[in-house]
């Protein structure tokens, strides 16, 4: 039975036209050199691990790219004893290509979250949402960079 509803969900999977989102970009046609990162370290070295996926060293076509990233955490709101019960991260990234000044371009990502009584817990958070706004931001520069072409 299970091997019959696997077969099925393939073959309506196949059949409803899913394809790679990721398919029929040609991300690995460029190579991406990263001159100079300043702002926040953390933030821009997540960004430099996700641009070197898309990187080959063997292509022509090279990008000379600059990062300059700003992270800040600022409360939103705070409860009657004085204590910050919400926050809100943001940060603003700058990638300059080519060192052409139309070549410039600007990443922001915010969100709002509570605060968590575990410090812990609340650091790790905070970490997985800074992946995820570098990733963000590194697969936005990439779609930018493939329609330039």
């Amino acid at each position: 039975m299970k091997n019959l509803i696997l077969i099925l969900f393939l073959f309506f999977l196949n059949s409803c036209g899913y394809t790679s989102v990721y398919k029929n970009q040609k991300s690995q046609d460029f190579q991406i050199n990263i001159i100079e990162m300043t702002g926040d370290k953390e933030i821009n070295n997540l960004i430099k691990n996700d641009l070197k996926f898309y990187s080959n060293r063997n292509s022509n076509i090279k990008y000379n790219i600059s990062i300059n990233s700003n992270y800040q955490k600022v409360i939103v709101s705070k409860n009657s004893a004085g204590v910050a019960t919400d926050y809100k991260l943001m940060t603003d990234t700058v990638i300059s290509f080519n060192g052409e000044k139309n070549n410039i371009l600007n990443f922001s990502e915010n969100i709002n979250i509570k605060s968590n009584s575990n410090s812990y817990e609340q650091n790790n958070y905070e970490k997985s949402i800074k992946k995820n706004f570098a990733s963000s931001i590194s697969n936005k520069f990439i779609i930018k960079i493939l329609n330039k072409k």
